[in-house]
């Protein structure tokens, strides 16, 4: 099972790969319901907070 430590490694990794312009993030970002219509080029140039990050580890 998965610790809470594990859960923050991975927010803040998602966070890194979102600064680097890495469009992998993309799919995962659409992931939720309220950024499904976005592009990956959309969700790069949109502001990418810890905590958003962290929503997505719950989705």
């Amino acid at each position: 099972m998965p610790t809470l430590e594990t859960y923050r490694k991975q927010a803040k990794l998602l966070v890194r790969w979102h600064r680097e312009k890495n469009y992998s993030i993309g799919g995962r970002v659409r992931q939720l319901e309220r950024f499904r219509s976005m592009s990956d080029g959309q969700v790069l140039a949109m502001k990418f907070t810890l905590g958003l990050a962290q929503e997505h580890r719950r989705a």
